[in-house]
């Protein structure tokens, strides 16, 4: 499938999650008191029989929410069905953060999409957010190296999910979807998307394929940043162009990680929902971004000191100038926009260069091997003068030839 894209869609996706960082806490520390899942009720059968979840004919695939046209005589919908797949699967994020009160709920499965983390966060603290990819099914599924955890860049190796994407349905009110835009980015991250989503039975320990359980899909919104090309950069002209892009590009997807909070709150929602035990592992099983040197410890104090305050006041600006349908005006997108790819350029061609990695654990193989020659190291005397020292050079040799040679 082909998805346009619209002319302009100004892409702070670090800003449109600003939020949960802070946990729902309010002045003075204390935790706002939001109802549990619990109480939100299954959605009725009848509000997924109305022309707008059912339309006829039905896509088969899914389409932008500005290209699909009723037919004429249809009723606009008094409610909107939104499938929430990241954050606000948890209640924490959902109904403690952003104060949204669905009116009804149910666990579906989107077979058309993937679920990838390829929307810029901010390097060394939040590297990326989930975002959903069109699903190409492969021939056969993919198989992951046997008995290895790192490729050969040492870039840890995710488990392979290949059954769709599983989350929730909400029912919620316009004002409450206006809200759920505005603070997914106001409307400058993702694109609203109609997709096919097949309702879950209440509990199940597999996630089974849609066509064996019998039920039929209904279209849902759910919220889609498509990929774009950002060319390399050769001159003053293409930096320029890379900073007023129409949006912040997404990233490579499958090589940024989500911090362990943002993880949590995918894991946390799965969980007090009841999704397929079978999907809740593959996100127990998904690795976190991990600060593992020095300098990247020193990157993060350095680059959150210094572009932290400016994501801030963009974040505030989103929420200040988004009109009734939570969406910015397009001056402020534009700025946010250029904000967000002067992070990620300032990281691509300074940050990491200096500091490494401010998006993906690195596990490097000779951090067992540097351990052993730090061990040997501390047993030699320092008073077994030159001849001691030339043991301790050669010993250094040995190991280093060792690890490279396996």
């Amino acid at each position: 499938m082909t998805v346009a894209e619209p002319r302009w869609n100004g892409a702070p996706h670090a800003l449109g999650h600003g939020n949960e960082a802070n946990g729902g806490s309010k002045k003075g520390g204390s935790t706002p008191a939001y109802p549990p899942i619990s109480s939100i009720p299954s959605t009725p059968a009848a509000r997924l029989d109305e022309p707008d979840a059912r339309p006829s004919p039905f896509p088969k695939e899914p389409i932008l929410a500005k290209d699909f046209h009723p037919k004429d005589g249809v009723p606009v919908p008094a409610t909107i069905l939104y499938f929430a797949y990241g954050s606000n699967m948890c209640a924490k994020s959902f109904l403690g953060v952003r104060g949204v009160r669905p009116l009804s709920r149910i666990n579906v499965c989107a077979p058309a999409l993937d679920l990838v983390f390829n929307l810029p966060g901010v390097p060394y603290l939040e590297p990326c957010f989930a975002n959903t990819a069109i699903r190409q099914v492969p021939a056969k599924p993919p198989v992951p190296p046997v008995n290895t955890t790192t490729d050969d860049d040492h870039h840890p190796i995710d488990p392979i999910w290949t059954k769709g994407v599983y989350g929730i349905v909400y029912e919620v009110t316009p004002s409450d979807w206006a809200t759920i835009v505005a603070t997914e980015g106001a409307g400058t991250s993702y694109q609203d998307l109609l997709v096919p989503c097949y309702p879950l039975p209440s509990s199940s320990s597999n996630a089974n394929p849609p066509s064996t359980t019998g039920t039929k899909p209904f279209l849902a919104h759910t919220l889609y940043a498509p990929p774009i090309s950002t060319p390399p950069l050769n001159n003053w002209r293409d930096l320029w162009g890379r900073l007023t892009a129409p949006r912040g590009a997404v990233r490579k997807i499958g090589h940024a990680q989500p911090s362990l909070r943002y993880l949590n709150l995918l894991r946390t929602g799965a969980k007090e929902h009841s999704l397929p035990d079978e999907y809740q592992a593959y996100l127990n099983a998904l690795r976190p971004y991990t600060v593992t040197t020095r300098r990247q410890r020193w990157g993060r104090i350095l680059f959150l000191g210094f572009w932290a305050p400016l994501v801030m006041l963009m974040l505030v600006s989103g929420k200040i100038f988004a009109d009734e349908k939570g969406r910015a005006p397009g001056w402020l997108a534009r700025v946010m926009g250029v904000v967000v790819n002067a992070v990620w350029l300032s990281y691509d061609y300074v940050a990491k260069p200096i500091f490494g990695e401010g998006e993906r654990t690195i596990e490097h193989k000779m951090n067992g091997r540097w351990e052993e020659i730090k061990t040997k190291r501390r047993r030699k005397s320092f008073a077994s003068g030159l001849r001691g020292r030339e043991e301790a050079v050669d010993e250094e040799k040995r190991v280093l030839l060792e690890g490279h040679s396996g």
